[in-house]
């Protein structure tokens, strides 16, 4: 059974707990059928016990099972109670215990049956659901709200407590969801704030001495949420999703952090501590498009243990990564997009005097950054699962590369810095010119500076000879002319519509 799997299972259940929408002359059964038609279109058997008393409907062991796909198992989550109570202006609360127990069941795994229980705690909480049947919005707050690890089953034995440890603690929460059934889909617009998100989480092996902790906390936590949810829908069919109407843009931010990890293994042991002065995290998936990116800032990271000679320290200044691809067959090249950026990585003077002894490199902060740009022209849809297992027993490439700007090259480090510019254009009916890829025409502008003196540093330390610096300063004149510095170099590197490769004019292939 997968991760991914039991993490969307355990998703599940906490939406009910904790997920806002809106809706305008509510009745206690109206959100309750809602949930339910919810769940169930999202392949969820949905069980429990139902009494209303006066303007009260109190849900009794709310069970959601699903089969696990490609498995003969079954994964189902276990709620005691919640209730849901009109309050006579159309709109409807939600409350649950504090603590409230939610068992999760695997039945059937290939590693055999086993059961956990999350322990949900909550202080100065409050759901109201308001609007009307097809158009529900939840707005929640919460003082605290705490997730502890229970009781772990597995297969008949219950694991000692000192084996796994898990709390992650939120402060000061609120936020608002938007549920909108529109034809075949439910459409959400969902926004989420934290004061502050703590986690604490403890990991012992029983056979042995080894163990694990991990702990720290996010500031300034802040998500969003936007998509559309068919009313049908096979989550083990991801290709038929997103043809039904799947879409999901959302985004994960914080202003600041920190971690602490210790651990011991075979009688060693090992820390390290992080911090951070923020970040984030973006997707979205839609029947055409695919993105991912990642951001951070501020980053330190320091660790010692047994194995490492000395403590190590490492920062990062910048840090962003980012994809934008498409993922469905078409006739004409769509666009993508890519982007790496590491800016100004630094480590402390013991690392550097691993190689650098006598100081001869500079310690200036190192950066690279490749921003690229293009159009691909995919042959088949990459989420159909067909087309994975084509894509994995044949040797053609699923699409193929039209064209790629380089918007942004940067590789700076130890006194040299190389920037550069360009575009090119591929042909796929010409595939001799260069054997085995498409013939590219365009041109790059590079600029190199510093090169000279990082060689006659690299010859001070003894790692390279002077006999082999000659070829490499040979190499630069064929290939570059003087730039605007003392020691500057500049490169204009084309090819051509015949397949020919010049260097400033000059034909070298």
């Amino acid at each position: 059974m997968s991760i991914h799997f039991l993490r969307g299972s355990t998703a599940a259940a906490l939406c009910i707990l904790s997920t806002q929408a809106a809706w305008a002359d509510l009745s206690a059964q109206d959100v309750w059928g809602e949930w339910r038609d919810y769940l169930a279109s999202t392949g969820y058997e949905v069980t429990g016990g139902e009494s209303m008393s006066g303007n009260t409907l109190t849900l009794t062991d709310v069970t959601l099972t699903m089969p696990v796909p490609d498995e003969d198992a079954s994964v189902s989550i276990l709620i005691p109670s919640m209730s849901l109570t009109e309050n006579g202006d159309g709109t409807v609360n939600l409350d649950y215990p504090s603590p409230m127990p939610v068992r999760i069941t695997v039945t059937g795994g290939p590693e055999g049956d086993g059961s956990g229980e999350l322990v949900v705690t909550h202080s100065g909480s409050s759901m109201k659901i308001s609007g009307d049947p097809t158009n529900m919005t939840y707005e929640h707050s919460s003082a605290n709200t705490t997730l502890t690890l229970g009781e772990v089953n597995v297969e008949g034995d219950i694991l000692p407590a000192d084996v796994a440890r898990v709390m992650i603690s939120l402060d000061q929460t609120a936020g608002t969801t938007k549920m909108e059934l529109g034809g075949d889909v439910r459409n959400f617009d969902q926004t989420f704030s934290a004061a502050s998100l703590s986690y604490d989480m403890a990991f012992k092996d029983p056979e042995s001495s080894d163990n694990g902790s991990f702990k720290g906390a996010l500031q300034g936590v802040s998500m969003n949420a936007t998509g559309a949810i068919p009313k049908d829908m096979d989550l083990s069919d991801m290709n038929a999703m997103l043809k039904a109407g799947f879409q999901m843009n959302g985004g994960f931010a914080f202003t600041g952090g920190n971690s602490e990890i210790n651990g011991t293994g075979d009688g060693q042991s090992f820390s390290a501590q992080t911090s951070s002065q923020g970040g984030s995290f973006e997707s979205g998936l839609n029947a055409t498009r695919l993105t991912y990116g990642l951001t951070g800032k501020g980053t330190r990271i320091s660790a010692e243990g047994a194995e490492l000679p000395f403590p190590v320290e490492l920062g990062l200044a910048e840090t962003a990564f980012r994809i934008d691809i498409p993922i469905t067959r078409s006739d004409d090249p769509q666009d993508f997009g890519f982007l790496l950026k590491l800016g100004e990585f630094t480590m402390s003077d013991m690392l550097w005097a691993i190689f650098d002894p006598a100081g001869n490199l500079p310690r200036d902060p190192a950066s690279i950054t490749l921003d690229l740009a293009g159009k691909v022209k995919l042959l088949l849809d990459i989420m159909d699962p067909a087309s994975a297992e084509a894509i994995a027993n044949s040797p053609v490439p699923p699409g193929e590369l039209h064209a790629v700007s380089i918007r942004d090259l940067l590789v700076q480090a130890v006194g040299a810095k190389l920037t550069g510019v360009g575009a090119f254009t591929f042909d796929n009916s010409d595939m001799q010119t260069i054997p085995g890829m498409p013939r590219p025409e365009g041109a790059i502008d590079l600029t190199l500076d510093g090169a000279n003196a990082l060689i006659d540093n690299l010859v001070a330390m003894g790692i390279i000879s002077d006999q082999e610096v000659m070829p490499a300063r040979m190499m630069m004149g064929m290939f570059a002319v003087p730039g605007d510095g003392p020691d500057s170099l500049k490169s204009k590197i084309e090819i051509n519509a015949q397949g020919h490769i010049l260097a400033n004019g000059q034909r070298i292939k």
